[in-house]
């Protein structure tokens, strides 16, 4: 299903998307979709890596509190699994 908007651009980038669509082959609607689409995938994939150094860092953290050997997997269990999916 496909919803209708009604957006506002500068000549500046209504220029660069039409120059896009020619040059892709695609509809102005299909490039904006597929920018949109490819932004979103960068910023989980920047989400999903700050939770891993999040991650990494508390491991680091622990293994030095408790100075001893910790395994990601004891990590997750003492932080709680579902802070990182």
């Amino acid at each position: 299903m496909k919803i209708r908007k009604n957006i506002t651009l500068s000549e500046e980038a209504d220029r660069f998307l039409k120059k896009l669509a020619k040059e892709m082959g695609k509809s102005q609607s299909e490039v904006i979709e597929e920018l949109i689409r490819s932004r979103a995938e960068e910023k989980e994939k920047e989400k999903k890596l700050r939770a891993f150094e999040d991650m990494i860092r508390t491991v680091r953290e622990m293994n030095i509190s408790l100075k001893g050997e910790i395994t990601f997997q004891k990590a997750k269990e003492m932080m709680g699994v579902e802070k990182y999916l």
